[in-house]
């Protein structure tokens, strides 16, 4: 893992990858697709899987003090401040431009929190909002998570615990019928092991040096035959979509764990081939991953808006013009940023 300003490199380049995929799998699925290629298409949304890890690692670096209020504090100005904003844009083009169907009360709903725990809710403004939901549940649970992992001498057996937990709640979500809620099968639970995984790997990346080490956070690992992460990532998101279109909705709640596999194992071939053969590819989603929040935030805002100017003067959606949004989207995302900052630094002047 290749360090810049003090920075993990890969931390930012999977950020902007993942992210860059789920714009690239919301766009496609307003596209007619045949049956095959709309299941393969989930694989960009498999995203989500890495930003959880990521999500956990990033947190496994942090130092935890114990101060909960201060860490409630510092979440709510790194995503749930931008997130008020986004909603709020998000209900404005629905007054103004009817970009969204939503109106008061799904804003409302997200702002307070309890858009999480009502399904017609979870799917307003355009329906990745439960993304933040699930995020913010882990923000929820995140001091009880750091007291269960400090309860094991071996934080691995804490990842062991939560992947049974991950796996207990996929059972009691296919067996109550509740698969197809998105309020039930993207409830935090259901990603617990993979958060989990990304706390042991950074506490493990943050204790060891050299030899000492996790084999997995080792340079002779992460460099050694580089070109085998393709066929392994091959291999495990056709297992996850094979489990899709055999399984069904037993196949999208079983699937996480290959999901995962596949999905980073080629975010890491893509990054060993940024890194090695194409720079540009490599600075492209380092950029993006600069900004990858507030991309997911805004990109359906784009969307839209881009998906009315075409009905406006009478052009079919087809993915030639579909194409065309990709870098407006990263557009829109790079130029939220700095208005996000811009609304959080008002909070953050007044608590001082």
């Amino acid at each position: 893992m290749a360090r810049s300003s003090g920075k993990i490199d890969f931390l930012d380049f999977a950020k902007g990858y993942a992210i860059f995929t789920i714009v690239c799998y919301h766009t496609l699925q307003r596209v007619p697709l045949a049956p095959i290629l709309q299941k393969a298409i989930i694989f960009g949304g498999s995203g989500v899987h890495l930003f959880f890890l990521l999500s956990g690692f990033g947190l496994g670096l942090s130092t935890w003090g114990g101060d909960t209020l201060k860490f409630y504090q510092r979440r709510a100005s790194k995503v749930w401040l931008p997130y008020v904003l986004a909603l709020s844009l998000s209900w404005v083009l629905a007054l103004t431009l009817h970009l969204f169907s939503d109106g008061w009360d799904a804003w409302l709903a997200g702002v307070a929190l309890y858009q999480m725990f009502y399904e017609p809710y979870i799917h307003s403004f355009g329906g990745h909002y439960w993304f933040i939901s699930a995020i913010i549940q882990f923000y929820l649970a995140f001091p009880l998570l750091v007291w269960l992992k400090g309860r094991f001498s071996n934080p691995w057996n804490y990842f062991w615990i939560c992947l049974i937990i991950s796996m207990v709640w996929w059972l009691v979500v296919y067996f109550m019928g509740t698969g197809d809620m998105r309020s039930w099968n993207s409830f935090f639970l259901q990603f617990l092991w993979e958060f989990a995984l990304g706390q042991v790997l950074a506490g493990a990346y943050k204790a060891g040096t050299g030899a000492d080490k996790p084999y997995v956070l080792r340079a002779d690992f992460w460099n050694y035959r580089w070109g085998y992460y393709l066929p392994t990532g091959v291999i495990f998101t056709g297992i996850m979509i094979a489990m899709i279109l055999k399984m069904g909705v037993a196949g999208k709640i079983f699937n996480d764990i290959p999901a995962l596999i596949g999905y980073t194992a080629i975010c890491i071939f893509i990054y060993h081939v940024g890194e090695r053969f194409i720079p540009v590819l490599k600075r492209l989603f380092l950029w993006i991953g600069g900004f990858s929040y507030s991309l997911y935030l805004v990109h359906i805002m784009v969307l839209e808006l881009y998906l009315l100017g075409l009905r406006s003067v009478g052009v079919g959606v087809s993915l030639p013009v579909l194409l065309a949004y990709l870098p407006l989207a990263v557009l829109g995302g790079w130029a939220f940023e700095p208005l996000s900052r811009r609304w959080v630094g008002l909070f953050e002047t007044k608590q001082t």
